[in-house]
């Protein structure tokens, strides 16, 4: 691990500085940049509709009347097909969009963990709207998009097929919430305990959060003041020789 001195006198740019058990990284890992508006805007729209659609699926069973039920369970239909939308489209932009460096301390293991469960979260969020829909018809129903029009039908109605798509559905909507799970613990290791750049770079307003840099270029500088001292101490000679 690489870290930069002030006092070239006595430490060299490039030498390494241990902190225990734990090495300070450079500033090139922990500065990844941040993920274009258009990434970040998804992200977050995404994870506000994620968070609507299980509220209205456990509205559904809490729902009172017959009346509230359907107004529920239309919404949560609806709201599921938003994310198929948004994911389409998030994946598209994928193709053009720049995204931030890896941190150049991050395994290869770490990496390819990252990415499966990224694209994971990716395949769920397009199968389990498909799901519900095929559902939907299979029950002899159609999707009420946002109350605006019905949808038509896929399939025909078939009350067993029914029955085992919504079994496969509520298999994929836990899945989904343990890979959601999964994803917001391993932000919170990046940042807290990894202490990178990660989460910020795709908080809302990312340019404005502050980095560690901040806090890293402070350590260096404690980490380099005993060396001032003594420097301070040498006669005006040595200062003048080197």
């Amino acid at each position: 691990m690489l870290t930069r001195c002030a006092d070239p006198a006595f430490v060299n740019y490039d030498m390494p500085i241990n902190l225990g058990v734990r090495m300070m990284r450079a500033r090139s890992n922990s500065q990844r940049g941040v993920y274009d508006r258009a990434t970040r805007l998804m992200h977050w729209l995404t994870a506000g509709l994620m968070q609507i659609v299980f509220i209205l699926a456990v509205s559904i069973d809490l729902a009172t009347s017959h009346a509230s039920h359907t107004a529920f369970l239309q919404l949560h239909r609806s709201v599921g097909l938003t994310i198929w939308v948004v994911t389409l489209v998030r994946l598209t932009w994928r193709q053009f969009a720049k995204y931030p460096d890896w941190p150049s301390d991050m395994s290869q293991t770490m990496r390819v963990a990252a990415m499966a469960s990224e694209y994971a979260l990716y395949a769920l969020l397009l199968a389990q709207p498909i799901l519900g829909l095929l559902q939907t018809n299979a029950h002899g129903d159609h999707v009420n998009l946002f109350f605006i029009g019905q949808l038509p039908a896929l399939i025909e109605k078939n009350r067993t097929l029914a029955q085992q798509l919504l079994t496969v559905h509520k298999i994929v909507g836990f899945s989904l919430l343990g890979l959601i799970a999964l994803h917001v613990a391993a932000a919170l290791f990046h940042h807290f305990w990894r202490r990178d750049d990660t989460l910020t770079a795709m908080l809302p307003a990312a340019a404005a959060w502050p980095t560690f840099e901040s806090g890293t270029d402070q350590t260096r500088e404690a980490d380099v003041s005993p060396r001032r001292n003594v420097n301070s101490g040498l006669p005006s000679s040595a200062h003048s020789s080197s």
